[in-house]
């Protein structure tokens, strides 16, 4: 007799349907919030239902939510991101399909944190095929440094060009100024960036998290995003109607830097708001040198400290916002200010008598900047299911001011009792407008367009930029398809256009004896007009074997459209020790690069491996003439020129957890570059380096948790890869150590860390810092404590 074979599951399988949908029937929806591991929302995650497939993403708070039909069968919840292991959920194991609570395990991809990344549509482009970090405040407060772009030092890939202690800028893969774009709350950060000792006007306390995409990122972003892009997101907001205060106070014992930041946020019902204040006032900083070199000449540094090194920050920022499960919308203001004095011996022709100290370390003395950087930001997401609309728009005003005595050149007799050396005042505005499709979960399309307009004016007896006027518009297209659970590409293009409208500039000539104006004058720059058009491309593969290993593929064509600063300067660069001049003639600048990741995490063992190679036609760079300039405390007449390139390099990124509270970090990057027409390095190149990391985490004790201990190592390569009158740099060892803990004072939590840097006090030199020109050291031995105190109110 032939026996049918039933499968058991076949047989309870329609039964199981006819009870979920008769549940499901009853309750017309499923809804709940989509968290990660440390209870924070992951935006863009796709929630689907089978066998019937119904789909939706998650919001701003990981939220999403599914209407039922009363015939539809649903046997399961499927939620998948591309930063988390996939989660499946069988709907009869719930007594209740609504407000769930989905936690999802981080997945290879994620490097570090997970961050709250505030546009969902921008959220998988990014993340599908570049080497991408993420880090949080945590990361920012262990390594701090008193500015942003100094935390960011330790990150494989990632140096800072500073200026002293006060000023840093990021370099990412050896690309820096106006190659790397800081995406500061959806809307591009503008200000002088393409001077080096121009640092980023942005509130270090104000900053809960960053993404940070190594290589071209001009596609999604523009002009800028040649080299890499910073992408400073909005912080977690708080979950239920309440108030909260924070409090972070830190204090460096190298330059008696003392810092206090106070945020003050809460909701009530579907309103947000935040607020903070802060302010840094610091002395005179010290070196483990006892003299330096300008112009040939060794001056004295009296008892190891720089004068006139002090500042003081003060700033502010507010947001309030509103949102609902189809809108949310926020605007945000917000204040920088700095007054930082320079380096008596860095500007003029410095005497030993004028570097020696009255006594007070903390006076802010002429020559000094006073920067500030005003912004108002507006951030609007509507979602229409799958689909989701987003528009941010902002505008900047930002004002830099440089102060020093007129000396012997001669100026207008209106200006005979003014300071004001250099003024430069820049308006931006800015729009961008995103449109995300999901035809299906495993396809997305994206439209967006950029728009940008900048005025840049003038003030002061020196000169070294027009007054000028600069337009940029970008279209852009990009789609990303899940082939298979394995693999992911990515493609996408963009068109753009840009103009420069540069007003003349006459400059009036001075008697060289009474130093009154003679009624003539000079052309320092002619009036002209620039216009720019460019169409560019980008595709990327993703492969992920399991959930152990992961292998990105990205190649890009990036471009950058010569700036204003590239085309007509024509003056003093005190900061940078030269006159630098412009080229009207300068084209636009091409990229075309490969990147390739390779990613493994295990229980005990993460490591990426990325390497990138580029070659790039018409690069934009400064190129010493090896003339005089005819200026008055000229120095040597540098130009900008253009050149085809190479850049190639890797990093190296490793952790590993050892069973006893013990784990390691490993750190290695290398760039190289290659002019092809002089065959000699590009300038300010950083060096190799290699940064190991041992950190212990302690057994809780009665009122003291969460304490570890690290001690950190960085050995710097010797820089000799150096363009023609660049300074070779020496290599070098800095030791640095730490602990942080929390403790309960009247049950009162509060955050501490206590850190060393350069705990033996090592002479090295930043081969990209401006004062590597000088041959000065960096900063010394620097003990910094600091404090975090949340209060729930």
């Amino acid at each position: 007799m032939h026996k049918t074979k039933i499968s058991f599951k076949r047989l309870l399988l329609p039964l199981f349907a006819t009870l979920s949908s008769c549940y499901i029937g009853s309750s017309q929806e499923i809804n709940g919030h989509v968290l990660n591991v440390k209870g924070l929302p992951i935006i863009g995650a796709t929630v689907k239902t089978s066998p019937n497939t119904k789909y939706t993403t998650t919001d701003s708070e990981g939220y999403f939510e599914i209407q039922i039909q009363p015939n539809d069968s649903i046997l399961f919840l499927n939620v998948k991101h591309l930063s988390h292991t996939p989660v499946q959920i069988a709907l009869s194991d719930l007594s209740n399909p609504s407000s769930l609570t989905i936690t999802m395990p981080d997945s290879v991809t994620n490097l570090d944190e997970v961050t709250v990344v505030q546009s969902k549509i921008l959220q998988r482009a990014i993340n599908q095929s570049q080497s991408i970090v993420t880090i949080d405040q945590d990361f920012i407060s262990k390594n701090n440094t008193g500015t942003f772009a100094g935390a960011l030092a330790s990150v494989p890939g990632i140096n800072t060009m500073n200026v002293g202690v006060a000023i840093a800028k990021p370099i990412i893969r050896g690309m820096g100024f106006n190659r790397i774009l800081v995406n500061n709350h959806g809307i591009k950060q503008e200000g002088q960036q393409w001077g080096a000792d121009h640092g980023l006007e942005i509130d270090p306390f104000d900053i809960k998290n960053v993404e940070i995409i190594k290589g071209p990122a001009s596609l999604l972003y523009g002009s800028d995003g040649m080299g890499g892009v910073i992408n400073i997101t909005e912080g977690t907001r708080l979950a239920k109607n309440g108030n909260q205060i924070e409090l972070n106070s830190s204090y460096q014992t190298n330059n008696g830097a003392i810092s206090n930041s106070l945020e003050w946020k809460g909701k009530y019902n579907n309103w947000f708001y935040s607020a903070r204040s802060t302010y840094q006032d610091y002395g005179d900083y010290t070196v483990p040198s006892d003299e330096f070199t300008y112009a040939g000449f060794n001056l004295p540094i009296f008892n190891n400290r720089l004068k006139n090194t002090a500042g003081k920050e003060h700033h502010f920022s507010g947001t309030i916002g509103y949102g609902s499960k189809n809108l949310v919308s926020s605007l945000r203001l917000s204040s920088f200010n700095q007054k930082a004095g320079i380096f008596t011996g860095a500007i003029g022709l410095p005497r030993a008598y004028n570097l020696q100290h009255n006594g007070k370390f903390r006076d802010i003395d002429i020559p000094r900047q006073e920067n500030s950087h005003h912004a108002i930001t507006s951030n609007t997401t509507l979602d229409f299911g799958p689909h989701s609309l987003e528009l941010d728009l902002g505008y900047q005003r930002n004002i830099r001011e440089e102060l020093s005595f007129p000396g012997a050149h001669g100026i207008s007799p209106e200006q005979v009792d003014s300071n004001l050396a250099l003024g430069l005042y820049l308006d931006t505005y800015t729009a961008n407008l995103r449109f995300g499709l999901n035809p299906n979960p495993n396809h997305q399309l994206m439209f967006g367009t950029q728009w940008q307009y900048m005025r840049n004016n003038k003030d002061g007896f020196e000169y070294l930029l027009p007054v000028f006027k600069s337009f940029q518009l970008g279209l852009y297209h990009y789609q990303s398809i899940d082939i298979s659970n394995s693999w992911m590409t990515n493609f996408g293009v963009r068109y753009d256009i840009g103009s420069h409208d540069i007003e003349q500039h006459l400059q009036p000539v001075y008697d060289l004896g009474t130093l009154l104006p003679t009624g003539e004058f000079t052309e320092r720059t002619p009036e002209f007009e620039r216009s720019f058009d460019n169409l560019s491309a980008s595709a990327g593969l993703s492969f992920k074997a399991n959930n152990q290993n992961h292998i990105k593929l990205n190649l890009g064509n990036s471009f950058r459209f010569p700036t204003a600063i590239e085309l007509s300067s024509n003056g003093v660069h005190h900061g940078n020790f030269r006159h630098e001049l412009g080229d009207p003639d300068l084209g636009i600048e091409r990229g075309y690069q490969a990147d390739v990741t390779y990613l493994h995490q295990s229980q005990s063992l993460f490591l990426e491996i990325a390497a990138f190679y580029g070659y790039y036609t018409n690069y934009i760079y400064l190129s010493p003439t090896g003339n005089f300039s005819p200026l008055a405390s000229g120095g040597t007449l540098w130009e900008y020129k253009q050149d085809n390139a190479i850049f190639n390099g890797f990093e190296i990124t490793a952790r590993y957890e050892f069973p006893f509270r013990l784990h390691a970090n490993l750190g290695l990057d290398y760039v190289q570059n290659l002019n092809l027409n002089t065959n000699l390095g590009l300038p300010l190149t950083p060096q190799p380096a290699v940064i190991g990391k041992l950190e212990y985490n302690f057994t809780e004790f009665k009122r003291i948790k969460n304490a570890s201990f690290f001690l950190s190592g960085r050995y710097n390569f010797q820089q000799n890869r150096t363009d023609r009158n660049e300074r070779e740099t020496p290599d070098s060892f800095i030791l640095d150590m730490g602990i942080a803990f929390d403790v309960k004072i009247v049950n009162q939590k509060v955050k501490c860390n206590l850190g060393a840097n350069n705990l033996l006090n090592t002479a090295y030199f930043n081969h990209i810092s401006r004062y590597r020109l000088l041959n000065l050291p960096e900063q010394g031995r620097n003990f910094i404590f600091s404090i975090h105190v949340p209060i729930s109110l």
